[in-house]
């Protein structure tokens, strides 16, 4: 795997990311779409489809982006889940049944 980039300047990467998006493009390091295409075994429609809807990453996949991103799988899962869930807790259309 080639040398990872540069990281962020401090404080960029303060808050922990909410949404798998925010994962791979506003974490600790940066990345070309051509990097996380090559990164992630990929092509660029299926990163796309992948960040709207995070519940269709594989475990092959989350492997690769924890690997990517340096970080313990566990770590990405738990993104993953809190923004698949997040819909299903707080009910956004307003037609919850009393």
């Amino acid at each position: 795997m080639p040398p990872s980039p540069p990281p962020l300047p401090p404080g960029a990467a303060a808050l922990s990311p909410r949404r798998f998006t925010d994962l791979l493009r506003h974490g600790r390091y940066t990345f070309t779409e051509r990097e996380l295409m090559e990164h992630l075994r990929m092509t660029y429609r299926t990163i796309k489809q992948r960040e709207a809807d995070p519940s269709t990453l594989t475990i092959a996949e989350l492997l690769r982006v924890a690997d990517l991103l340096n970080k313990p799988v566990q770590d990405i899962i738990a993104v993953v889940l809190a923004e698949v869930q997040a819909p299903a807790a707080s009910p956004a259309d307003g037609n919850s049944e009393p």
